[in-house]
């Protein structure tokens, strides 16, 4: 049975470093699961779910792919994901995905707002994806969330907009078809 890594990577962009470490990983005979990758502001970062051969040590994968990065200069960090799967498997047995869109007026403290109001609700954010607005006034983002099949969602959308008045905030929310 394959044993799952959980894998980050951070630098600076530049060209080549996904092929360097895709080639590293065939090399070591890994199954490549789930990706996410982005860059901000010139700085590059990955995270991935990575199936290798169980008989593989876990010192060898992370030697071979530091091998690998090291002429990009890239930090790399390895998790065992086992430990976390039971719960977290079990939390989005109990949730509904849905996209939540916001927008508003682009002052410090608007996120922590926001983000303690999704607490609040028992809500997980699995994704999301922020920028400022071109005249850096305003903000925009999208967020991936898991809600509780318990959670009210208009009562969320009510508290959101109760929350984000400050920020001249907008809220939408929808359900996220898979």
């Amino acid at each position: 049975m394959p044993k799952e890594y959980i894998i980050t990577m951070t630098a600076g962009n530049r060209t080549g470093i996904l092929s360097a470490v895709t080639k590293a990983m065939a090399e070591l005979g890994a199954d490549l699961r789930e990706a996410s990758q982005t860059v901000v502001r010139g700085y590059f970062t990955m995270i991935f779910s990575a199936e290798f051969p169980d008989t593989m040590d876990e010192k060898v994968i992370r030697d071979h792919l530091q091998d690998a990065s090291r002429p990009f200069d890239i930090e790399i960090s390895l998790r065992d994901p086992s430990l976390h799967l039971p719960a977290y498997n079990a939390a989005m047995a109990e949730s509904k995905p849905y996209r939540l869109r916001l927008g508003g007026r682009n002052q410090p403290g608007a996120l922590r707002k926001l983000s303690q109001v999704m607490s609040l609700h028992g809500i997980d954010i699995t994704g999301m994806h922020a920028l400022r607005i071109a005249d850096g006034m305003g903000f925009e983002m999208v967020l991936r969330l898991a809600v509780p099949t318990t959670c009210s969602v208009d009562g969320l959308l009510h508290d959101l907009n109760a929350a984000g008045q400050t920020f001249e905030m907008t809220a939408d929310i929808s359900e996220f078809i898979q």
